[in-house]
């Protein structure tokens, strides 16, 4: 009996102590111990796992925590729950610290414990702006447009929604700020770096490279040329466009209006011109044309020059002081006079010099029968006879309407009476000398509508008529001085030069309207 109480007292205190043991454990369960088998007793019964959404940008870390109830007991501190990414990408931890991947997303990390399981959505956005990707890098014609595009990045090269402001540097052209829109300047070139997107701190930019736009204007130089017969002028072509700079062209040439030739079937930006034998004016002759562009140049083929004769010597400056000097008198009415004038008779002798002004303003002094006056006749008489003795170098007959003469002594034999236009081609310092009428052979110089043309830097000053009897000229635009062996008429029409006269000078104009200018700096040639 003793054996037995002893025994069951040596047992009694280990019941005591398992009992706590297991009181100790179930407790444990409830709140470390949470994750059981689905057959286990006092399962938990809810899981979740927080936060259930969340966001975060590229390799950016959220920490989930899971969490449960247990008989109405919640669980926290869950022991052996299972984290795992189910969905999307990233990594997640053991202890729920996910990391997210370099690429936006989202992802689904899941955690399972006692056979449940709670979910967690993570979005993976761009991360802030890091670069701007600024395309395309055009090559434009001048006023052509092109829409740039702007793409921002982050760090991983992930897109970022950006609202650039648009500009250029070193500027091309122009550009719209806000929608990018590109408009080529008229500056060719290569501008690196010219078109800038922008936002906030960060911008990105292209290249632009402007050249030359279609072919607008294409112009043929020189335009007018003087060539001798048979004498030849390279002609160049340049084309533009529509900023003025300069195209490659590849233009056809023709001679459309005579006058000379170019070489059969010439194309190039130049062609050679080759005089022909007849002298003339062949406008707008020498063409070149590119595609709808055409442009031409004038030629003027002048006749042989004269045998080159010698010619007198130039008046004492005495005579070249006056503008129009009369034996016997000077009338203007209706007119303008640049100059002084002079007559060689006084007031006593028999008939009295004079000169008569109505509405005729002089510039000059007015002479009549002064010592100057009679010194200046003098040296025109002395003017007379050396040119009367000129050997003649081209004698000339007809018209002389539509010839362009170079420098050189010309005579008519007998009197000429001109209309229609005149060119005298040459330089500043060529001279000119004709002759009306030669020795026993009366000759007169009448000009009705005569225009005489100066080209190629000639001078008027540097041109002179010697005339045997008397020159008329009627509505004419006349240049060269006359020496006159008699009277000297010039009616309305315009006149540069200097009139000299054996006998009178009479100048009239239309009511109005001024008679001619005369006007010559210089000594007579």
């Amino acid at each position: 009996m003793k054996s037995l109480m002893k025994g069951r007292l040596g047992q009694a205190p280990s019941r005591r102590s398992t009992g706590r043991v297991l009181s100790v454990l179930l407790f444990a369960g409830l709140f470390g111990l949470a994750c059981k088998d689905a057959t286990a007793p006092e399962q938990l019964t809810t899981l979740t796992l927080a936060p259930a959404t969340s966001t975060t940008t590229p390799t950016g870390t959220v920490q989930l925590t899971s969490a449960g109830t247990r008989s109405g007991i919640a669980v926290t501190n869950l022991v052996g729950a299972t984290y795992a990414v189910t969905a999307g990408g990233g990594t997640v931890s053991n202890t729920g610290l996910f990391t997210a991947p370099s690429t936006p997303g989202t992802s689904t990390v899941t955690v399972t414990c006692g056979g449940l399981t709670a979910t967690a959505t993570i979005t993976v956005t761009a991360g802030p702006l890091a670069t701007i990707t600024v395309t395309p890098n055009p090559t434009l014609q001048i006023g052509a447009t092109q829409q740039f595009t702007a793409v921002g990045r982050d760090a991983f090269s992930n897109i970022v929604t950006i609202t650039p402001v648009w500009s250029t540097t070193n500027p091309p052209g122009t550009i719209n700020a806000s929608t990018g829109l590109f408009t080529a300047g008229n500056t060719l070139g290569t501008f690196n770096a010219s078109v800038r997107a922008t936002s906030g701190s960060i911008f990105g930019t292209a290249n632009v490279i402007v050249i030359a736009g279609p072919v607008a204007t294409l112009v043929v130089t020189p335009e007018t040329a003087t060539l001798a017969q048979g004498e030849t002028q390279t002609f160049t072509a340049v084309g533009r466009d529509a900023g003025g700079n300069v195209v490659t062209i590849n233009p056809t040439w023709s001679v459309v209006n005579g006058g000379g030739t170019v070489p059969s079937g010439s194309t190039g930006t130049t062609v050679v011109f080759t005089a022909g034998a007849t002298a003339g004016t062949y406008t707008n002759t020498v063409r070149a044309v590119q595609g709808t562009l055409a442009d031409s140049s004038t030629v003027i083929v002048t006749e042989p020059p004269p045998p080159v004769v010698p010619l007198p010597p130039p008046l004492p400056a005495t005579a070249s002081a006056f503008r129009m000097i009369a034996r016997v008198a000077w009338t203007c009415t209706n007119g303008s006079i640049s100059g002084s004038v002079a007559t060689n008779q006084t007031a006593g002798e028999v008939p009295p010099g004079s000169v008569t002004q109505t509405l005729c303003p002089i510039s000059g002094t007015t002479e009549i029968g002064t010592a100057a006056a009679k010194q200046a006749y003098q040296d025109f008489l002395l003017a007379y006879a050396d040119r009367e003795a000129t050997a003649c170098g081209t004698t000339l007959t007809g018209t002389l309407a539509g010839r362009i003469l170079a420098p050189g002594v010309y005579c008519f034999d007998n009197a000429a009476t001109l209309t229609g236009t005149l060119t005298l081609s040459g330089s500043s310092t060529g001279q000119w000398l004709f002759k009306v009428g030669a020795a026993g052979i009366p000759g007169a110089l009448a000009g009705t509508s005569f225009n005489v043309v100066m080209a190629g830097g000639a001078s008027a000053c540097n041109v002179t008529w010697w005339v045997r009897q008397a020159s008329s000229m009627t509505d004419s635009n006349f240049q060269g001085h006359i020496l006159a062996g008699a009277g000297i008429t010039f009616v309305r029409g315009t006149y540069k030069g200097n009139s000299w006269s054996k006998e009178d000078v009479t100048v009239t104009g239309a009511a109005g309207t001024p008679a001619p200018i005369v006007a010559c700096d210089g000594t007579l040639p």
